[in-house]
């Protein structure tokens, strides 16, 4: 195969799932050859500037420069996700690019995408670039981090530089290290009351326990059957509520239910729905019909931190289109792509959503008229098509102070407290006001971006309630290239006398250790570092990384404070670029010590014949051990 053939041939693909030889973040690391005598930059430039007009200011002077900037365009999948880095280096007739990424099968899908399109440009031969683009978005869209909850939650850490990894074994993330971490999905995380989570799954309970406490919940019960649904519904008066016991995003909700072929074409909807999924039938709860406008109340830490309106998805009349006319155009909005981004979901045409239009005598075939506001859905909530409103500046504080006293019976983080509303500016004790639900694990995006109103930075203010600073999320760390069981022991005794409660992780080539015992030691390099960084006992760590594991599988943590070089070659010599400012470096070259701090030399020591290596550096390091174990409290 000539030169002409093998032009943007990729290979050699690995996946560092942080700080590596190549990249100070996250990177997908691949080989790609070009051809040296191929077209200059100016040959692509006017079609990738069409395909990407967003790209870049200036024209980049390499194509492999012009490649890598487009790669991470793409990999922003046109919503701005928080990906910025690349980096470029030469190997043999070969270029290697490492590229930041978010999802390893997009990014390298991605890779793979652009190396067809470029072949393309050469060969000139049409590439539907937007369409194959179009495709890969809606891939990432099904990934984990698709969700704009999970996703911002990630983009909140990594903006405020506080270390985000994946914990794959667990299908969760962890934000921090060890005894400072934050663990979960979405908003339930590790610190969270398991049995407080559990109870609010369950609304009739959770009814029972508002009542108690004297909170405005509207009454009803549990019902088995649908003779009890019945009765029931009677009891209480038309119109009521039927919901499931256990249930969230307003799934199997029917409200205004005004008679007794009602209640049953209810009941049978859930009892579809649990049969269909498999689980078990723990009954439904018919309920007293409270009006007003739905709203979602928010604590984080047991604080209120946002109010948001949700009004159910509708459609406005042009007296010319169809409903479902008018709901497709409403869908193709950029607000409803479904994506990381978009403030709303896409409005479904649905069973509850015909029968909710067949009560007002209308069908997807109606046409209403010019103005004409037609509502579509029961329920508000957000997932459903809702359309959200911050309203947290209008919120009277007799609300919130109902809100904070809710929150502070749970230890959940993260809260929501569903509730109808004549009017969230006056206090709930003058009447028109009920808690229909509270959710562990609500949604946040919809408070970060709403549709109408301003943004309430929620992920920044969970990230703020488990770290209060930033660089709360870190533990001391000491990294280097030569670091053995030996000095290992000689630094946790002395560690022990400054304080004796400490708990030191050692990863050093003879494996895992805490406190000296010895726990583990995995093949991959990458994984051994994960059990020093997701033990929550441990306020100390010390890693040992040798050219092989660094080459294999990079550092994974990121940063540290006092990195030990003894002799390094190239790729332990990247461990320098992992001191945190105001880090110390402690350098041996031959039988020189040296300490430097910011580039410049404190000291240095020539090591005596016999000296021990390990008591030399533990001698250099012992000045500095006492703040760095008080440098993250």
């Amino acid at each position: 195969m000539d030169n002409k053939e093998r032009d943007f041939d990729v290979s050699k693909f690995y996946v560092y799932n942080g700080p590596s030889y190549y990249l100070n973040s996250k990177a997908l690391v691949f080989n790609m050859f070009l051809d040296p005598d191929g077209p200059e930059v100016d040959y692509y430039w006017e079609t990738v500037k069409a395909a990407f007009p967003a790209i870049i200011k200036k024209k980049p002077s390499t194509v492999i420069d012009l490649y890598a900037k487009v790669l991470i365009e793409v990999l922003k999948m046109d919503i701005d996700l928080y990906i910025n880095n690349y980096s470029v280096r030469e190997d043999g007739e070969d270029y290697v690019v490492a590229v930041e990424f978010l999802d390893d099968y997009i990014a390298e899908d991605a890779v793979y995408m652009l190396s067809e399109w470029f072949k393309a440009m050469n060969e000139k031969v049409v590439y539907d670039i937007k369409g194959n683009f179009i495709k890969l978005q809606a891939a990432f869209d099904k990934t984990l981090l698709g969700g704009p909850t999970l996703y911002s939650l990630v983009e909140a850490g990594l903006k405020r530089n506080i270390p985000v990894f994946f914990l794959k074994e667990e299908n969760q993330f962890q934000w921090g290290y060890g005894c400072k971490q934050l663990r979960g999905r979405s908003t339930t995380f590790h610190t969270d009351g398991i049995k407080d989570t559990e109870f609010t799954m369950f609304k009739d309970m959770c009814g029972e326990f508002l009542e108690m406490c004297g909170f405005p919940t509207p009454k009803g019960r549990n019902c088995f059957s649908v003779e009890e649904a019945i009765s029931e519904a009677k009891k209480l008066g038309y119109p009521v509520v039927v919901k499931p016991v256990a249930g969230h995003k307003g799934q199997g909700v029917t409200t205004g239910i005004e008679s007794e072929e009602e209640v049953k074409k209810a009941y049978q909807k859930i009892i579809d729905a649990v049969t269909k999924e498999g689980v078990k039938f723990d009954g439904i709860i018919v309920q007293q019909q409270i009006y007003g406008t739905d709203h979602r109340l928010l604590t984080v830490g047991g604080k209120f931190a946002a109010a948001l309106q949700r009004v159910p998805a509708y459609v406005d009349g042009n007296g010319t289109d169809t409903i479902e006319k008018l709901i497709d155009v409403e869908n193709d909005k950029e607000v409803r792509l479904d994506n990381a981004r978009s403030p709303l979901c896409k409005i479904k045409k649905d069973i509850d959503l015909n029968e909710y239009l067949a009560l007002q005598h209308l069908t997807l075939q109606s046409v209403p008229k010019n103005g004409e506001r037609i509502t579509l859905r029961r329920v508000a909530n957000i997932s459903a098509g809702g359309v959200s409103l911050n309203v947290t500046d209008k919120i009277h504080p007799k609300n919130i102070e109902m809100t904070e006293s809710i929150a502070r019976y749970f230890k959940v983080k993260c809260m929501g407290i569903d509730v109808l509303a004549g009017d969230i500016s006056k206090p709930w004790t003058e009447g028109n006001f009920g808690i229909i639900e509270i959710n562990a694990g609500p949604g946040v995006f919809m408070h970060l971006a709403p549709a109408i109103g301003g943004s309430i930075d929620v992920p920044g203010l969970i990230m703020a309630s488990h770290f209060y600073k930033p660089e709360f999320s870190r533990i001391p760390i000491i990294a280097g290239n030569k670091i053995g069981l030996a000095f290992s022991n000689l630094l946790l005794n002395k560690l022990k006398l400054l304080k004796p409660t400490i708990c030191m992780a050692a990863l050093t080539e003879e494996g895992v250790h805490f406190n000296g015992n010895y726990f583990y030691k995995n093949v991959a390099h990458d994984q051994n570092v994960k059990i020093v960084l997701r033990n929550p006992d441990v306020n100390f760590a010390l890693f040992c990384h040798n050219r092989f594991d660094i080459y294999d599988f990079g550092f994974v943590h990121q940063g540290a404070d006092i990195v030990i070089l003894e002799n390094p070659n190239d790729a332990e010599e990247s461990l320098k670029e992992q001191l945190v400012p105001g880090g110390i470096l402690i350098e041996i070259l031959e039988d020189e010590l040296t300490i430097i701090k910011d580039e410049k030399k404190l000291s240095t020591k020539t090591l005596i014949a016999g000296e021990k290596t390990s008591e030399a550096i533990l001698s250099a390091i012992q000045p500095y051990l006492d703040e760095l174990i008080n440098k993250y409290e």
